[in-house]
């Protein structure tokens, strides 16, 4: 535990949500959601695979926010990342009317989501030097 709680541990992590997220869906047209019901009909077994692999991927990292962050910290962290995107669409950053910056906004709060909860006993270790009781047996 010690080697891992460094900061490019939680970097590495952040990485990871992102990349499934954006892999899932991102308005490019380069992604699952763009491939698999918007494309040919071919290759349904890999598009299956795929589909339960990032299926796989959101239960983890969602399982693993819910055990770290809980309700008492997933609330206040969404209600942070909102009042981020009101502040950033009241000084003009982003235009959250535009469909692309909105869709983008809302990717990002969703990586923010699920990357803290993911990395959170890192982050609480490198606040407080306390292992995750979990850890421990």
């Amino acid at each position: 535990m010690y080697g891992i709680a460094q900061p490019i541990g939680i970097l590495v992590r952040m990485l990871a949500v992102l990349f499934l997220v954006a892999a899932t869906y991102n308005p490019s047209g380069y992604s699952y959601w763009h491939w698999a019901f918007r494309g040919n009909a071919d290759y349904w077994a890999l598009k299956i695979f795929l589909g339960l692999l990032i299926i796989f991927g959101f239960v983890f990292c969602l399982y693993a926010t819910w055990r770290s962050l809980r309700l008492l910290l997933s609330v206040p962290l969404l209600l942070v990342i909102a009042a981020c995107l009101w502040l950033l669409s009241d000084w003009n950053i982003i235009d959250l009317s535009d469909w692309l910056q909105r869709t983008l906004a809302l990717e990002a709060g969703l990586v923010v989501l699920l990357g803290t909860g993911v990395s959170f006993s890192l982050i609480r270790y490198r606040l407080s030097g306390q292992l995750d009781s979990r850890t421990i047996t």
